[in-house]
């Protein structure tokens, strides 16, 4: 980089060129948002309950130097998530116009200069963070060329990892964060009811199922489901291939045999040594949706 240009960078310049590399070409958020963000190409989002090898995928897919892979992202979009949820519920997935509108500008007001500095490094963006997960629809219709990937895993398991992490628990700073139900019909339990257990199996099912809704809506070939209790080699590399990423298979193997963010705080038993009542507690939610990736609750 020449003297001038170095010269000519802002502060602001600087934090993102070292967050992403030296720029091989100009391009401007005007720029972007004149062609539509269609030159943005193939960005990568990943949708999840969190608690799903996030972190390893981050990992692994930073392997391929002509990405960049962000897990945690500032601003994570935490809370803003949680609006997003609670207005397509409230809404039943069909939001009028001006509040799409809306949520676009949320997300660009945290994303923009990510999207930017991804054109201008010549780098894929790939978004490994949870939180992003109900702005999946927004992103979709944003960004024509954006991709996502879908991870899953056993209800129980995430309940367990989850109950760990005192979600719901204990006056939690964090839940603020979470979901919680909106649309409590007159009968209903309430939601102070609820035991730890179906708090958790609750999240499960209505983070996934609202992923499922978004799925429905979107060409197939735009999404990759992964089950992560099947984490293996064939299915990490067809991962890998729908996402367009570049790395030795040798690589993918020897990250196989690691793990990240392994949970070393709090106790709760596996789920095959849970109590009958426990387990029904988890089938009674999430039983419907977890008939439909086979897994067998009781």
């Amino acid at each position: 980089m020449k003297l001038k240009e170095i010269k000519d960078l802002t502060f602001e310049d600087i934090i993102w060129t070292l967050r992403f590399g030296k720029p091989v070409r100009k391009g401007t958020i005007h720029d972007l948002r004149v062609d539509g963000f269609k030159n943005i190409n193939r960005p990568v989002f990943f949708l999840s309950t969190g608690r799903t090898g996030t972190l390893w995928f981050s990992k692994l897919l930073s392997l391929d130097k002509h990405v960049k892979v962000k897990h945690k992202p500032v601003p994570d979009l935490a809370f803003q998530g949680r609006f997003v949820w609670e207005m397509y519920v409230k809404n039943n997935f069909n939001l009028p116009e001006e509040k799409t509108r809306s949520l676009e500008e949320i997300f660009l007001s945290a994303r923009e200069q990510y999207l930017r500095y991804s054109f201008k490094t010549n780098k894929r963006y790939i978004e490994t963070n949870n939180y992003i997960t109900f702005f999946a629809p927004v992103i979709a219709g944003l960004i024509p060329d954006s991709i996502f990937v879908h991870l899953y895993r056993h209800p129980g398991e995430f309940a367990r990892s989850a109950i760990r992490r005192n979600y719901y628990q204990n006056n939690n700073a964090d839940d603020i964060k979470r979901i919680i139900p909106v649309n409590i019909l007159p009968g209903d339990r309430k939601w102070e009811e609820y035991s730890q257990i179906e708090k958790t199996a609750w999240l499960w099912f209505e983070t996934n199922s609202f992923i499922e809704e978004f799925k429905s809506n979107i060409p197939t070939e735009r999404i990759y489901t992964l089950d992560i209790n099947e984490l293996n080699l064939e299915n990490v590399l067809k991962l890998i291939r729908f996402a367009g990423i570049s790395i030795k298979i040798s690589k993918v193997e020897k990250m196989l045999k690691r793990k990240a963010n392994v949970q070393k705080t709090g106790s709760f038993k596996v789920y095959n040594d849970w109590g009958r009542d426990q387990k029904e507690e988890l089938a009674n939610i999430c039983g419907e949706l977890s008939d439909k990736y086979g897994y067998k609750l009781v």
